[in-house]
């Protein structure tokens, strides 16, 4: 068509008739086009939206592990550096089970027989005394914490020296007996005597939180604290520092001279 010649009234009514058809038709092309071209983008869009996605997955994953890292990097210097200034052989031993709902309170460690565990050897965590190596297999071992009603141990308080034998309570605290002049004060630390037992002299237990008195007005009771969190734990120390009280018993009963059920996993 050559729209500066001259066209025919007919030719120019047909045009007018055909126009809204024609532009209609140009409308849909382009909307047809803009939606296709649309869906590519988004399409492309979403691919590299998925592709981002997938690779800020990846490095919150490294971060989480990078992260697990440090804490596991930080909890062991802490427990390193809490027992080498007993400077004694020691091993760090991963906290697989613990029970604190049944008669016996006890943890159980990824470590036995095979690693020189023994029993009566302390178990340390980064802030005192977790309890003593109750029981060995080849590779695991079972641990009577600090808090069992059966755990005695020889202490001191920190502040005056007065010496007491710590029992546990079977309810994540400890009693210590002493004579009603005993000087002792709600906050005091305690800690191991090192006199009786396997354990090294100043290792930390607790803090007394409460103090009563016997009706015979004689004695005082003195519930402590433990300064560990059993069930936070992941890791343990074990030092190499056995009773000779118990060996001596070991030699003399033989190797089976104690059972209690097993412990149940921490889940």
């Amino acid at each position: 068509m050559q729209p500066w010649r001259k066209t025919s009234a007919s030719a120019l009514v047909l045009q007018e008739v055909i126009f809204p058809i024609e532009y209609a038709w140009h409308k849909l092309s382009q909307s047809i086009s803009s939606t296709w071209s649309t869906y590519f983008n988004l399409v492309d869009a979403a691919k590299k939206n998925a592709n981002l996605e997938h690779k800020l997955a990846i490095l919150q994953t490294q971060i989480m592990d990078y992260d697990h890292q440090v804490q596991e990097v930080t909890r062991l210097r802490k427990l390193l550096g809490f027992s080498h200034q007993y400077k004694k052989n020691m091993m760090v031993a991963e906290v697989v089970g613990i029970s604190t709902n049944s008669p016996f309170q006890g943890m159980r460690i990824a470590k036995g027989k095979w690693d020189q565990i023994k029993v009566g050897m302390p178990v340390i965590a980064a802030h005192g005394i977790v309890g003593r190596v109750l029981r060995t297999g080849l590779k695991f071992s079972d641990v009577q914490l600090l808090v069992d009603a059966n755990f005695n141990l020889d202490v001191i308080i920190e502040r005056t020296r007065v010496r007491g034998v710590l029992h546990g309570l079977a309810d994540s605290r400890c009693r210590l007996k002493l004579h009603r002049r005993a000087d002792i004060r709600i906050g005091d630390t305690i800690v191991t005597s090192g006199i009786t037992g396997s354990f090294p002299k100043g290792l930390p237990i607790g803090r007394v939180m409460r103090i009563s008195y016997e009706s015979d007005n004689v004695s005082q009771l003195i519930t402590i604290q433990p300064w560990v969190e059993y069930h936070g734990l992941e890791e343990v120390v074990i030092l190499d520092h056995t009773d000779q009280e118990i060996e001596t018993i070991k030699e003399t009963a033989g190797k089976d001279w104690i059972h209690y059920p097993p412990l149940s996993e921490k889940g």
